[in-house]
């Protein structure tokens, strides 16, 4: 059964006017959380066989921060498209084009998209509590964790996935 795990990038600093929005670093708070965030994935037996991320430095510097706790070996894509996105139906449409044999899928990106992608592509959640926090707010280095039944990658729909999990690093211990 498809997973999907939408990644927020982790917290980017502002400290350098100089720098344009894909350029941005990661702040020593995003550092902590992503780290933080990759103990969690690690402890929860969270293995993608494929990640899709933005190209931006921030996404890159979060990748390179989790991946060494993830289980398993999975294929990494960067694309630009990620970063570019307006549109949760453009990722929507991306995810339908992934390559057979793929089966759990983590994209990192940004916001809004992260968190209107995840609550378009809800139906359920096994903890309404945890759909409330997310569609409350999608912080930076959160993880939402999507369930996509039976259905193909391009059957992907709105409302065809259960939400079973939402983490954030101030939730994690």
């Amino acid at each position: 059964m498809p997973i999907l795990y939408v990644f927020r990038h982790a917290k980017s600093s502002w400290s350098d006017s100089t720098l344009g929005d894909f350029d941005r670093p990661l702040a020593n708070r995003g550092i902590k959380a992503a780290e933080k965030m990759g103990i969690m994935m690690r402890e929860s037996g969270i293995s993608p066989d494929f990640i899709l991320c933005s190209t931006s430095r921030r996404t890159r510097e979060t990748l390179g921060l989790i991946l060494p706790h993830l289980k398993g070996e999975c294929r990494i894509l960067m694309e630009d498209g990620v970063y570019k996105m307006q549109e949760t139906i453009e990722l929507i449409d991306r995810l339908r084009r992934l390559p057979a044999g793929v089966n759990r899928v983590m994209v990192i990106g940004h916001n809004p998209i992260m968190q209107d992608i995840s609550l378009t592509l809800c139906k359920t959640a096994n903890n309404p509590a945890e759909l409330d926090a997310l569609t409350e707010k999608f912080p930076t280095a959160g993880l939402a964790t999507l369930d996509l039944g039976d259905g193909p990658w391009p059957a992907l729909a709105p409302h065809s996935a259960t939400l079973t999990g939402f983490n954030t690093p101030k939730e994690t211990p």
